[in-house]
């Protein structure tokens, strides 16, 4: 080769000092501050990532366990590491991600889940957090943009629903974020943060009643979220042996309807904190679930003896016992439960079909007011509200209950409506009750329900 060809040649490559990106150091990790547990799998984690510095995986996986022991600093420095040896693979930039969420450091969050979300766009709880991080770093336009792309993925709608609600509740559409925060518990009835929102909408369009029932609602069901599958984060729960680790395990596995996973995980809670009361109460359900009648009845009678949690506990305990056609003890045990707190709407709601079952009308129809004071989108508290009216012969009070029915509009809705346009008749308004049954047939056969367009058909053929 000619001198000035190799010179070129030379010339042409890259230069790999000016190109290479620079490997952040491991963090400084004082092993002998933390507990026993703890110390035992961050040597080991540590250990891994010094004996194999060029591994994305050994860095990786010390943050994980650092995230897992809430080491949150620490964990973003492991997780710069694995992510410049790794910039291409979404599992680094996602766990950072949520890492700098704790961090507070919103910004730096979502640009950690937007390289997350473009390395694997499929990876729904990376675009769900990319949304929530922009929205709380103030970049509401990209957040309101990210909300709309996930609002057309029916595991992720619920919340893009509480995310546009909370975007026009900040631009002081409190109207509009009604609706949102509405649809959001349509899809997700035990939504935590949805109903506090519609509470806080409630209230600043001066709907004092229902902003009051709403907080109830926040307050009964917490941090309750809509399950997304995320492999990632399941990861890091992992990591930890001690109680409250192998719950949030369980309440995950229970999220994804891996139950025998669940009593496992909750059980494990159990033997290392025989008195955490929310794990009790949660195996009374997942017992329950899968008909082992004895073992839930077991940790009931323990939630008992601790006396935490009472509510939850006769509520789950009464579900257990409707399960196995033990009537009476089922209403004792919901009666036990609005005793422990009288704004358990599902309690009420549950003891009403056991009063209507035994023919007792007006008792049941009190139930049943009282669940929809509870919770005002409980709809099949209402819907049996206004039953009870119609079979007392309350018409117009039954049809105005069966109106508050018809948002959100979903598969329920065409037997709402036409219970409505039975009340409507009753009450002798027979055009409008007519016109409201067409409509409900209408309904009825845009979501394929030929059994009630029949039903419909029938009566409309009565009244020519």
């Amino acid at each position: 080769m000619a001198l000035w060809g190799l010179v070129a040649l030379l010339l042409a490559m890259p230069l790999a000092s000016t190109h290479t990106q620079k490997v952040p150091p491991l963090p400084s990790i004082a092993l002998e501050s933390f507990p026993p547990d703890a110390r035992a799998s961050l040597e080991a984690a540590l250990q891994r990532a010094k004996a194999q510095p060029s591994d994305p995986d050994a860095s990786g996986g010390l943050g994980i366990t650092l995230q897992a022991w809430e080491q949150w600093e620490a964990a973003h420095a492991a997780y710069l590491r694995a992510q410049a040896l790794a910039p291409a693979g979404p599992d680094w930039w996602y766990l950072d991600g949520l890492v700098l969420q704790r961090l507070v450091r919103h910004g730096d969050a979502a640009e950690a889940f937007r390289r997350a979300s473009q390395a694997a766009p499929d990876l729904l709880t990376a675009r769900a957090r990319l949304a929530e991080a922009l929205f709380d770093a103030g970049r509401l336009a990209e957040a309101a943009a990210a909300y709309d792309a996930l609002a057309k993925e029916p595991a992720a709608a619920p919340v893009a629903a509480l995310g546009r609600g909370r975007l026009a509740a900040r631009a002081g559409r409190h109207a509009a974020a009604v609706v949102e925060f509405e649809q959001a518990i349509a899809l997700f009835p035990e939504f935590g943060a949805a109903y506090y929102g519609l509470a806080q909408s409630l209230r600043a369009l001066d709907r004092r009643d229902e902003a009051r029932a709403a907080l109830e609602k926040h307050r009964a069901y917490g941090p309750r979220w809509p399950a997304i599958a995320d492999p990632l984060s399941a990861r890091v729960a992992l990591v930890r042996d001690d109680p409250r680790g192998h719950l949030l395990r369980g309440l995950r596995q229970a999220e994804l309807g891996d139950l025998k996973g669940a009593i496992e995980a909750h059980e494990a809670a159990i033997a290392r904190n025989p008195s955490l009361a929310q794990a009790h109460v949660n195996l009374i359900s997942l017992y329950g679930r899968t008909r082992q009648w004895a073992q839930a009845e077991a940790h009931y009678k323990a939630v008992v003896a601790l006396g935490y949690n009472l509510d939850e506990a006769h509520y789950n305990y009464g579900v257990l016992l409707g399960l196995q056609q033990r009537i009476p003890e089922a209403e004792a045990a919901y009666r036990a439960a609005i005793g422990a707190n009288p704004q358990h709407a599902m309690a009420h709601q549950n003891l009403g079909q056991i009063l209507e079952a035994d023919r007792k009308v007006p008792e049941a129809l009190d139930e049943y007011r009282l669940a929809s004071l509870a919770n005002p989108q409980l709809r099949v508290a209402r819907f049996n509200l206004g039953r009870m009216l119609l079979a007392l012969r309350r018409n117009e009070e039954a049809a105005a209950e069966f109106a508050r029915l018809q948002e959100p509009q979903d598969a329920e809705s065409p037997r709402y409506l036409y219970a409505w346009a039975v009340a409507t008749l009753h009450a002798g308004r027979r055009e409008e009750g007519v016109t409201l049954a067409r409509r409900a047939r209408q309904l009825a056969d845009q979501f394929g329900q030929k059994d009630l367009v029949a039903a419909i058909d029938r009566d409309l053929a009565k009244l020519q």
